[in-house]
């Protein structure tokens, strides 16, 4: 009974699993409103002049095998797109975190940056304030 049960199960989660990977020459406006939306590189050029080669297409099969194409190439640049926001934030939050993490001289620890004993390079957080 639990062999059939999960016989069931699979067979039931496997069904939009398969559909997903049908295309059809309908999706076309939607794969064109998905480009627009990438940021521009090789993958997208790619993938827009497949795009142009299934809207013109002879036949549904020939308009298949490019929007497969389009998916392929459409697929490599949102990676891609994702992958340098990741880097980029990454960075952000790099600069962000050295920027508050000098400590200044202060009363006890005049070897800090701003400090008498300080003998690094100057730290425009920490000038030296005349009193």
């Amino acid at each position: 009974m639990r062999l059939l049960l999960a016989v069931l199960i699979g067979l039931r989660l496997a069904t939009p699993a398969l559909a997903a990977d049908q295309f059809q020459c309908a999706q076309i406006p939607h794969a064109q409103k998905f480009l627009d939306g990438l940021k521009p590189g090789p993958n997208t050029s790619a993938a827009q002049r497949h795009l142009d080669a299934a809207k013109s297409a002879h036949s549904d099969q020939q308009c298949v095998a490019e929007l497969k194409k389009v998916d392929y190439y459409a697929r490599r640049s949102l990676a891609a797109d994702q992958r340098a926001a990741k880097t980029k934030h990454a960075t952000r939050t790099k600069t962000a975190r050295r920027a508050h993490s000098t400590q200044c001289a202060d009363g006890l620890h005049q070897s800090r940056p701003g400090g008498s004993d300080y003998k690094g390079r100057p730290v425009a957080a920490c000038t030296r304030r005349s009193l």
